[in-house]
């Protein structure tokens, strides 16, 4: 194992701890106008993820379903919701209780 893996995994196990256990993380891939969102557990798997076309200040209503997502909230396909086993690559995340 490399150091550059060791300081990784150090990296990871602090955010882990930010986070409860019940609780969920909203990762947010900023772009001009199209904003990708992905709500993902402690162990990093993604619950629910969606893309939206609106300007990164009109992300309100987005955010609020992610915020229901987190919260174990019913997740309809036709609203983007997806289940899925795979990390969310995201660059921004805020913590949802």
């Amino acid at each position: 194992m490399t150091r550059g893996d060791r300081r990784r995994n150090a990296r990871r196990e602090r955010l882990r701890g930010l986070v409860p256990r019940d609780g969920a993380v909203i990762g947010i891939d900023l772009a001009d106008e199209k904003q990708a969102i992905a709500v993902i557990d402690h162990d990093v798997r993604v619950l629910a993820r969606k893309t939206v076309r609106v300007k990164a200040f009109r992300l309100g209503e987005a955010l609020d379903w992610a915020a229901g997502a987190g919260q174990g909230e019913e997740v309809h396909v036709g609203d983007g919701g997806v289940r899925a086993d795979r990390a969310a690559v995201a660059a921004g995340a805020a913590a949802v209780r």
